[in-house]
This record gives structure tokens, sequence and C-alpha cells, in this order.
């Protein structure tokens, strides 16, 4: 059970009692085995999660070592040559076939190449890679058409001179597909982690006040401080226990990302931790204060989810509203809902992530967002202050404005 605080001493001063009640919220929760565990474990299935990616989406070179053998070695260095960036070959001259296919056996080589180099024989211990198998019968076609070529009397070097100049012309539409891919990965990855903290945190808001209210605690913190200072005091302690895990959280991403460079560009990971943390930041204060509120109508943990559906219900929709503005990133009906309040916390780091966001978009959101918890805070703190201290049934929103009993 949370510590009470002590109030003794301070007098009116409602700065320093909001203060009190922060450093009480907080230290109680980031001292918890479940904060310490869960934080640790997050930490380790993102670290995890981003070098997996970077397995999965890093494309390594196979490594052959090819013996060749009498007239096949004409062939070692146009494969050397023709080896491209998924094949790393390795070249050894044999002097004789039978010493090339012990030293397959053993191991030493993955391939011995021997016979004529129009109609090569490759010996392998099991299996032949299937990169040097289509490197090695494209270089065999070539000696036989060369061959075929010399014996009609046409000049292979001619020919391959003229092949060679033939070439396909590359038209780069969008030279920043690459990078716009990643920004679009990374948009998703914030969206998602702003989605699952404030519905987390704000649901630790709501069960906090609840909880309160259940043992009776409220009524003794209130004859002490007042209602809207309890309210924001909570509110700001449980959000700083958020802010310090999305810190952690960030500084672990961008330690995974600059070690793996899963991300070409490291500025797109900076952006997309910044942006993050500063939505959370307004996010959580300004959804904080609903979720208090609607945990203030109710007395008992079993009716909690009816006051919160609602609420979580809103944060869902900016979610999956994400996806639709990153198919159509220059919507105006989106841009206009990534600037609101009730969106801007999910939508607006998300934009900011994917580089669709523009400077006076991203600043307009801010203001708005600022202006949106001044008023919710005196929305929730009037609800809260009317129905904190009522137990029993579920109080009806109208009266809790009303703060009629």
């Amino acid at each position: 059970m949370p510590l009470l605080p002590d109030l003794s001493g301070i007098g009116g001063d409602a700065t320093r009692i909001v203060l009190l009640i922060t450093r009480r919220e907080f230290i109680t929760r980031v001292r918890s085995r479940i904060f310490i565990a869960g934080t640790i474990i997050l930490m380790g299935l993102l670290g995890g999660y981003i070098v997996l990616q970077a397995l999965v989406f890093s494309h390594s070179a196979t490594k052959v070592t090819v013996g060749f053998a009498g007239a096949a070695q004409a062939l070692a260095t146009p494969l050397k040559a023709a080896a491209g960036a998924d094949l790393q070959v390795q070249i050894q001259n044999v002097s004789a076939v039978a010493k090339g296919q012990d030293q397959v056996r053993s191991g030493d080589l993955d391939a011995l190449v021997s016979g004529d180099p129009a109609a090569p024989d490759v010996a392998v211990k099991e299996s032949l890679d299937p990169t040097l198998a289509a490197t090695l019968t494209g270089l065999a076609q070539e000696v036989a058409l060369n061959r075929s070529l010399t014996a009609s009397g046409v000049d292979p070097k001619a020919v391959e001179a003229a092949v060679a100049k033939a070439a396909i012309n590359v038209q780069y539409l969008d030279p920043n597909a690459a990078l716009r891919t990643q920004r679009i990965v990374v948009g998703i990855f914030v969206a998602a982690l702003l989605y699952i903290a404030l519905q987390i945190y704000g649901q630790l808001v709501a069960a906090g006040v609840v909880e309160e209210k259940a043992n009776r605690i409220i009524e003794i913190l209130l004859s002490t401080v007042r209602p809207r200072q309890l309210l924001f005091g909570k509110v700001l302690g449980i959000g700083l226990v958020g802010f310090v895990q999305l810190l952690l959280l960030g500084a672990v991403a961008l330690v995974a990302v600059a070690k793996t460079q899963v991300i070409n560009v490291p500025t797109v990971g900076v952006t997309a931790v910044a942006g993050g943390l500063l939505w959370f930041v307004l996010g959580f204060v300004f959804y904080a204060l609903i979720f208090a509120a609607g945990g203030a109508l109710v007395s008992r943990q079993e009716d909690l989810g009816a006051v919160t559906v609602p609420i979580t219900m809103l944060i869902l929709g900016a979610y999956l509203v994400f996806f639709w503005l990153v198919a159509n990133p220059d919507n105006s009906i989106g841009i206009a809902l990534s600037v609101l309040p009730p969106f801007a916390p999910v939508l607006m780091p998300a934009r900011m992530a994917t580089g669709d966001a523009q400077a006076w978009q991203v600043a307009l959101a801010v203001v708005l967002t600022l202006l949106g918890i001044v008023g919710m805070n005196a929305l929730a703190a009037r609800i809260y202050s009317n129905s904190v201290l009522r137990v029993g049934s579920r109080i009806k929103l109208i009266e809790a404005w009303r703060g009629s009993h």
C-alpha cells in the first residue's frame, strides 16, 4: 500500500503539496518489484527485437573455398570476378584431382572443379551451393559459346565487347523509398508503443483512485490537501514513472540501432525517441486526467472497466487512424486529426518519425494539446472533487458534474 505523505508544516503552499504527492507516487511505484522486473524484461525484449530485425534483414554473403585442377583452372579468375555480394569465393589451385577430392572430403574445400571448362566436373562432399552452381554454369556456357563462335569464324572478343556495352538505364523515380520504408516502420513502432503506454499508465491512475476510495485512504488525504492537488500530484507521479521507463527503453533502442545499423539514418531513431518522449508527457497528462475522473466515479475495481472503456477506445481509434494516415500522408482530414488533442499524442509523434509532419503542424499540435490539458484539468478536477469521497454504486457523470448527492 502506498505510504501516506507527511504534509505537516507545509502550510498552504500548493506547489509543495503537489510535488510531495508526486514524489510519493513515484517512489512507491519505481521501488516495486513489478516495475523493476517489468522494465528489465521490456528492455530485453526491445533490444532482442531490434537485433532480430537486423539479422532477418541483413544479407550475409555465402563464403566458399573452391579448388581448380587441370584445364578447369581457366575458370578460377572468371569465377572470382563473377561472384557478387551474395557469394564470396576463395580460390585454390590443386595439383591433382585426387588430392583435391581428399580436401573436399576433409572439409578444406567446399568444391573441386576439374575437367573441360565447357563441361567441368564439380566434386562436393554433400551439396553444392545454389549460387555457386549457377555461377559456374554461366561460366561453362560462356566457354562453350566462345568455342562455337571461334569454330564459325567469328571473333569471340568482338562479341564479348559488344555484349559488355549492353546495359540497362536505371531511372530512380523515388530515390528515398528505402528511407521512407524505414521511417514508416519506426512510425508504426512509436504509435504502438505510445498507444500501449497511454493505456497502461492511464489505467494505473484510474486504478489508484479506486484503490484509495476503497481503502478510505482518500478521506485521510483530503483532510489535509485539496482534491485538485491530490489529482494533479497523482497524475504527475505516475506519469514520471512512465517517462522514466520509456526513457530507458528509448536508450536501449538507440544503442541497439547504433550497434546493428538496422536503420541507415541515425537521426531517424533519435527523432523518434525524442518525439515519443515529448508526446508521452503531453498525452499522458491529457488522458490521465480523464482516467482519474473516470476512476472517481466508481468504488470497486470490478466497475472500473465500465468507465475506462470509452477512453481506451478513443486511444485505440487514434492508433488505427495512423495506418490510414500512412497511406494518405497528405490528406487534409488526417493532418487535422493529428493536431487535435485527443489524437495528437499518438498520431503526431508517429508522423514525426515518418517525416510527414511539418514544423508548424508539430507546434500547433503542442499548443492545442497544452490548451486541452488546461481545460481537461478544470473538468477532471471538478468531477474528481465531487465524486472521490462518494462510495457505493457508480456515480452518473451528470451528478458528478453538478455535485449533487
